[in-house]
């Protein structure tokens, strides 16, 4: 099993990820349809932690600032302790990635993987270190800026509310606190990139040689792997395929207009896993403030449209910027000039697939 998995490390990757987030959510659809009346007439599992959630944030507002937050995520299955394994949905791919690294190249490997949470990689010294935090943040403040603002011309004054909710803008301290956890403790954010972006990323890139072609891969499986979350919802009737497929295309498009953003920063860091999650805490975050029901116009479909449009055009900008090699190059520089000192190369070897 350890030569398959040197030879075969994305594959593992993948197919555990893959695995466990498909596991969790079939744990839900036979919660489902075992006890669809555990908590009460029409009050199953899924049900009940939803109305528990709903109690638990309402008492919490500051916690409930970034609702997808993992303060606000474990307060709430700490209220419900049987969705407690779905901590795990969000965690899969650094789980993943732990498991990969930890059965193929032992303590070492681990010690590497982990390394990938300092800020700043390689040589990258504290002063161009800033820079590039503080362009990042930056770059994340004109997209919500810019997303808020599509958002309002499209739906006027039906979007106040959830602009003001979804950004923390009740006061300072909501503004605050939305932010911070947003950024730094999104639970998707904190739980996946090291997984994603950590360990995927240059493995991709070594693979494929093409820092564009690797970024665009990962893009659609990192989509893909949410796939099963979507499965209860269309089994239940709540979605149709027509709508999911359409769906799904929107969504792929984002997340691979996302990554080409997120590799290209996480590159510039040496190979810090930090950039990805705050550009992926800000994509969830923006995201969640932009779904504001449109009538008559196909419901937050087309302002999910608008924030995938928003992605693919920072995408073009880093690429006018950087072209297909995203700051790769530039990565190699921090590390010996030829990335000789780059942990992930422990695992990301070239051929390795």
């Amino acid at each position: 099993m350890r030569d398959s998995i040197r030879a075969h490390p994305f594959r593992w990757f993948y197919a555990i990820a893959f695995g466990i987030a498909s596991l969790l959510w079939t744990y839900a659809v036979v919660a489902e349809i075992v006890a669809p009346d555990a908590y009460g007439p029409g009050q199953s599992l899924v049900d009940h932690y939803f109305t528990v959630r709903a109690e638990v944030l309402a008492a919490h507002p500051l916690i409930a600032a970034h609702p997808d937050g993992v303060p606000a995520t474990l307060l709430s299955y700490w209220a419900v302790p049987l969705v407690f394994p779905f901590l795990f949905f969000p965690g899969a791919p650094t789980t993943a990635a732990l498991i990969v690294v930890a059965a193929g190249w032992g303590k070492s490997g681990l010690k590497a993987l982990l390394s990938l949470y300092h800020p700043l990689r390689g040589s990258l010294g504290w002063r161009e270190g800033a820079r590039l935090y503080l362009t990042l943040l930056l770059l994340v403040a004109g997209v919500a800026a810019l997303a808020g603002t599509v958002t309002w011309l499209r739906a006027g004054d039906l979007a106040l509310p959830g602009l003001i909710q979804g950004f923390g803008l009740q006061s300072a301290a909501m503004f605050a606190s939305a932010w911070l956890v947003a950024l730094f403790a999104n639970q998707g954010a904190l739980l996946e990139e090291l997984g994603w972006r950590g360990f995927a990323w240059p493995l991709l890139v070594r693979k494929f040689g093409v820092p564009l072609v690797a970024a665009v891969v990962l893009g659609i499986c990192w989509a893909l792997w949410h796939f099963p979350r979507e499965v209860p919802l269309l089994l239940a009737g709540q979605n149709t395929l027509p709508r999911l497929l359409a769906g799904q295309s929107v969504f792929i498009a984002s997340c691979v207009g996302m990554t080409i953003v997120a590799g290209y920063f996480v590159n510039l860091s040496g190979g810090s896993v930090w950039p990805a999650i705050i550009v992926h805490g800000s994509f969830n975050m923006i995201g969640s403030a932009m779904r504001i029901e449109l009538p008559g116009a196909g419901g937050s479909g087309q302002v999910h449209i608008s924030l995938m449009v928003l992605w693919i055009i920072l995408a073009g900008a880093v690429l006018l910027v950087a072209g297909r090699d995203l700051g790769w190059q530039r990565r190699l520089a921090l590390h010996g000039g030829d990335g000789s000192t780059d942990p992930s190369r422990l695992w990301s070897k070239e051929g390795s697939n």
